[in-house]
C-alpha cells in the first residue's frame, strides 16, 4: 500500500497532464504547524476534500482525475499540513472488509494521524466553530502527558490527534 502511494505522488510529480489546482479559500487555515502528513483511503473523494477544505482550511494544491485503475487522487496543504487523499474504485471499507471488526485499533496498522499545532486552544476554538467532531477531549497538558491534546473525526470517522506545544 505504501508502495501505492508513493507511485502515486510520483506519477502525479512527473506526469505533464495531471491537473494543477488552487482553489481559492473562504476559511483560513485551521491551524499552523510545522511540516505534517498524512494519507488516507476514502470513499468519497469530492466529500472528504470537501471537509479538508471546509472544515481545516486546506487547498488543494494538486488533483489526478481517476484514472483507467478506477483511482483519483487528492493533495490538499495548508497551515503546515499536507494531506493526501485517494479514491479507489477496488478499495473496501473496514466494516466490509471485516464485519467483525468496530475498532480500527484492533487491525494492525496505522489507526491515527496528528500534529502538533502552534496554537492549541485557538486551533480547538477554531474547528468547534466549524463543527469538527471531537471525539476525545479535549485534555490538558498535565505533569504526566506534558501536552495539551484532542481527538477529531474527519467527515469519515477517520481520528486526528492535535497536541499544544509542550508545557
Amino acid at each position: 500500500m505504501r508502495k501505492l502511494y508513493l507511485a502515486v505522488v510520483v506519477l502525479m510529480l512527473l506526469s505533464p497532464g495531471l491537473a494543477q489546482v488552487g482553489t481559492a479559500q473562504s476559511n483560513a487555515a485551521a491551524f499552523s504547524t510545522k511540516g505534517a502528513f498524512f494519507a488516507l483511503s476514502v470513499a468519497d473523494l469530492k466529500a472528504s476534500t470537501g471537509w479538508y477544505t471546509e472544515k481545516f482550511g486546506l487547498t488543494v494544491v494538486q488533483q489526478m482525475p481517476k484514472n483507467k485503475d478506477g483511482i483519483a487522487v487528492a493533495i490538499l496543504e495548508g497551515g503546515g499540513l499536507i494531506v493526501e487523499l485517494i479514491e479507489r474504485d477496488d478499495a473496501q471499507s473496514l466494516a466490509k472488509a471485516a464485519p467483525g471488526v468496530r475498532d480500527s485499533t484492533r487491525v494492525h496498522g496505522i489507526f491515527k494521524a496528528g500534529m502538533i499545532v502552534d496554537d492549541f486552544d485557538g486551533t480547538l476554538a477554531t474547528l468547534k466553530a466549524r463543527n469538527v467532531e471531537i471525539a476525545y477531549g479535549p485534555f490538558k497538558a498535565s505533569a504526566q502527558t506534558k501536552r495539551s491534546n484532542a481527538i477529531l473525526k474527519d467527515g469519515e470517522g477517520n481520528l486526528i490527534q492535535l497536541f499544544g506545544k509542550e508545557q
